[in-house]
């Protein structure tokens, strides 16, 4: 059993996210990225071309832009695919979770959630933040 990532953007997010992604954790060899409207090719067989070519065995981690975009709805007739979660609203911290995760068993639908619900914690309003007991430090 091999994980397969796969980031997908509308435009050149998803590439982004996976040059910061192998600046911090090296490369990743099942890691693979969709750059949504960037050439003339239908997104539908840019994402079948990805899917197809994942094994059924294999476990398909899909993290896309937007919910409502037409990236992520291009992925959603997999969600049913055997070993295969497809998650929206990606952040580096999501990221860097599924490549970071153990790679010798599938990951269970729980720690999928554990997971999201970790990269969700990573969304902060720093303004407020209260720095006056740091300031005292110095």
């Amino acid at each position: 059993m091999q994980r397969h990532i796969i980031i997908a953007s509308h435009e050149r997010l998803a590439l982004g996210f996976k040059q910061t992604l192998e600046f911090i954790s090296g490369k990743q060899p099942h890691l693979h990225v969709l750059t949504a409207y960037m050439d003339n090719k239908p997104i539908e067989s840019a994402v079948s071309d990805i899917m197809n070519d994942i094994s059924s065995d294999d476990e398909a981690i899909v993290l896309t832009d937007m919910l409502a975009g037409s990236v992520n709805q291009k992925f959603f007739p997999y969600k049913n695919r055997p070993h295969t979660h497809i998650i929206t609203g990606i952040n580096l911290p999501l990221v860097l979770a599924f490549v970071m995760e153990n790679n010798d068993n599938y990951i269970s639908v729980d720690r999928v959630r554990e997971i999201v619900e970790q990269a969700k914690q990573q969304l902060i309003y720093v303004n407020d933040i209260d720095t006056s007991a740091d300031s005292d430090d110095e």
